[in-house]
């Protein structure tokens, strides 16, 4: 019988010990973002691709650059978290820290070994690409404490780390070649009207806790108007490396479905509304847009 009881209380102990392990690892999941990690890391093996093909893809290196990428931007979500706690308690209560299932100083341990062992391991694939890593990390931390608070600089510097992602993978396969250019000019204009759009849907958060904003400073109609340019625009770029010769035909047939028409539809459901059901499912599309662009640009070379 005594035997029993201990059993009993080892058996429970253990799913006591198995359900903290597991509502750890989920809390360090989402403040690191990792689905935007993988997507970082399969962005940079894009870049590889188009700067030295297959073969540039299938190196070791590559890979490890594309790890460094993915730990560089989970970084960046992390202190990202730690600066921002004061705006998340008002407009994003159910992130890690401020809902209390991380701490901050644990939060900033985190963002420091995912900083150390990115820049470690890029060092490793050369000085180059080591330099490269770290002035990406050091962007990620001048955004988080100087630039997110800013009307457009801030989008803008944030869609910077983005198109670096491209650069970064066309610096691995060997050149930076102008397809590499391309993409991550479309990278760009894609992530900086995706950032102007996201303000939207934060702007009550972000006005309460005194963020400046392109929402809070414009309003919500007047940042989906610059929204709906930077769409328009990013369309009129998406088009030229067909008009110039760059990309064939295969590549406009993909880009009409991939890219162009979800812009089109993006662009005209908030022309009929700005009310907070057509933002979200805006931002869903845009989201996996993320996704689809990838045929297109796979295509180029």
């Amino acid at each position: 019988m005594i035997c029993r009881r201990i059993g009993d209380v080892q058996q429970r102990e253990y799913g006591v010990a198995v359900r903290s392990v597991r509502y750890h690892v989920i809390s360090f999941a989402q403040i690191t973002r990792y689905t935007n990690s993988v997507y970082a890391a399969i962005y940079t093996l894009v870049g590889a691709f188009l700067s030295g093909g297959i073969a540039a893809v299938q190196a070791p290196s590559i890979w490890g650059a594309a790890t460094v990428v993915g730990l560089v931007v989970a970084y960046g979500f992390v202190i990202n978290d730690y600066v921002d706690v004061t705006v998340d308690r008002y407009g994003k209560p159910h992130r890690p820290i401020p809902a209390g299932r991380i701490t901050r100083s644990t939060a900033l341990w985190l963002a420091l070994a995912l900083a150390g062992v990115a820049l470690t391991l890029a060092a490793s694939l050369g000085p180059t690409l080591g330099m490269f890593a770290l002035g990406t990390t050091l962007l990620a931390t001048f955004y988080s404490f100087a630039l997110k608070g800013t009307v457009l600089w801030g989008n803008a510097c944030m869609a910077l780390l983005i198109a670096t992602i491209a650069l970064y993978g066309g610096l691995a396969g060997g050149d930076v070649t102008p397809l590499v250019w391309v993409v991550a000019g479309l990278m760009w204009l894609f992530d900086f009207s995706h950032e102007i759009l996201k303000t939207t849907a934060d702007w009550a958060g972000d006005g309460r806790a005194g963020l400046r904003t392109v929402a809070t400073a414009f309003g919500v109609t007047g940042a989906l108007r610059i929204f709906q340019g930077a769409g328009l625009l990013f369309i009129g770029v998406a088009l030229l490396p067909w008009l110039m010769g760059l990309a064939g035909a295969t590549y406009l047939l993909a880009l009409l479905p991939c890219a162009i028409l979800p812009t089109v539809v993006v662009i005209g459901l908030l022309a009929r509304s700005s009310d907070d059901a057509t933002i979200t499912l805006a931002l869903k599309i845009m989201r996996y847009m993320w996704i689809s662009n990838l045929v297109p640009i796979l295509l180029m070379n």
